[in-house]
């Protein structure tokens, strides 16, 4: 399972690596982190346990993996859990959870630790947006299809209408990828067969495109004309002229204003 995602493994010994950093490297676009999110980052495994454990490490080919034996003290960690041998993790974005965010944290690292004092355990990094999930109780395949989980979660997630173009361009390529992922599972077996599934696969898209358009049209009045009997940029030098009309009207005396408004009156 996820061999068309992650590289292949590489085995480590457990007691030379205590710190384990995964990062985006600088190179790499923030929208690449779609395409990560749709699978778990990273899998590791437990191969061997007793005095000498190691661990076979897979993750996605555009992260990067850094190993430290020293433990930063700057770093605080989540509870620990237990593997022993043939038991492992998975490394997955949190459900509902911005692109943005992650790419974020994924540029400065996410860190977990490799404690041996109990036995092998691990422990991730505090207030991640990440969240580490033993082999055994990763259930997102058996729930109902991700996309639909993808699709919930979009529309549940408060989205900041006041950011970036850029955060928006990533936002709604983000929809987009999720109703074409809709469009693809109603063509597919599993749409056809479970009636219940593609119905709701049917409700949600709307729903999906009615977000989009709102974002469209706030990313679209970035850049859009106040009035179409101007330039887009002129907006600020309007500001300004009126200000200099107001100075002019304050100097000038009684009768030359009256003089100004005649002469509107008449090309009226």
């Amino acid at each position: 399972m996820y061999h068309q995602y992650l590289n292949e493994p590489m085995v480590l010994d457990a007691d030379k690596a205590s710190i384990m950093t995964l990062s985006l490297p600088a190179d790499i676009s923030d929208f690449i982190v779609l395409q990560a999110m749709s699978a778990p980052l990273l899998e590791l495994i437990v191969v061997a346990d007793g005095t000498q454990p190691k661990i076979a490490i897979r993750f996605q080919p555009l992260m990067g993996l850094k190993l430290n034996s020293v433990p930063s003290e700057q770093i605080q960690f989540s509870n620990p859990i237990h593997r022993s041998f043939g038991q492992g993790m998975r490394l997955y974005s949190r459900m509902g959870t911005a692109p943005k965010f992650c790419a974020a944290e994924l540029r400065t690292g996410v860190s977990f630790k490799l404690d041996l004092n109990n036995g092998l355990c691990l422990a991730l990094q505090s207030a991640s947006k990440f969240e580490l999930v033993p082999l055994e109780s990763d259930l997102r395949v058996l729930h109902e299809p991700q996309v639909l989980l993808m699709a919930k979660a979009i529309l549940a997630r408060q989205y900041d209408y006041g950011a970036s173009s850029e955060a928006l361009a990533i936002y709604m390529t983000e929809i987009e990828q999720v109703r074409a992922e809709l469009q693809t599972f109603l063509r597919g077996e599993l749409g056809q067969y479970h009636a219940s599934l593609a119905e709701e696969a049917i409700r949600l898209d709307p729903l999906l495109q009615q977000k989009r358009q709102w974002m469209f049209r706030t990313y679209t009045h970035m850049f859009e004309r106040p009035n179409y009997n101007r330039a887009s940029n002129d907006a600020q030098s309007i500001d300004k002229s009126l200000r200099k009309l107001e100075c002019f009207e304050l100097l000038a005396t009684p009768e030359l204003i009256q003089m100004v408004e005649r002469l509107m009156e008449d090309e009226a």
